[in-house]
């Protein structure tokens, strides 16, 4: 009788500890310099620099709350810019709002089209 409890007690904290957790599938798509990636169930919009070349890097999106409106979140620092709260370098993140639901990561180049990896919905 205790073996038995004790196997469902495992397995109902394994269920829960599944149920709890995060989805750890989210958007990314990397585009030359530019990693563009979302988190905490979309609602999360991140930006990080991959070369030091000088260029800026900026993720366009769209969210639910305002699905009409293309948002952009910039980074100029750089990839030895700040760190996100994650701990990765040279990275910008959104505050979290509503869910995203479209996105593309883009190189800004002066004087020139931005190097974008095309709008994506997910």
């Amino acid at each position: 009788m205790k073996m038995g409890m004790r196997r469902a007690a495992v397995g109902l904290f394994a269920l829960a500890a599944i149920a709890g957790s995060s989805p750890a599938f989210a958007w990314s798509q990397t585009h030359y310099g530019a990693k563009a990636w979302t988190e905490q169930s979309d609602t999360v919009m991140n930006i990080r620099d991959l070369e030091a070349d000088g260029n800026s890097v900026k993720a366009e999106y769209y969210r639910n709350a305002h699905p009409a409106d293309k948002l952009t979140l910039w980074n100029k620092a750089g990839a030895e810019g700040p760190a996100d709260n994650d701990g990765n370098p040279g990275t910008v993140e959104s505050g979290k709002h509503s869910t995203i639901f479209r996105g593309q990561a883009c190189e800004v180049r002066n004087n020139l089209p931005d190097l974008c990896g095309g709008m994506e919905s997910f």
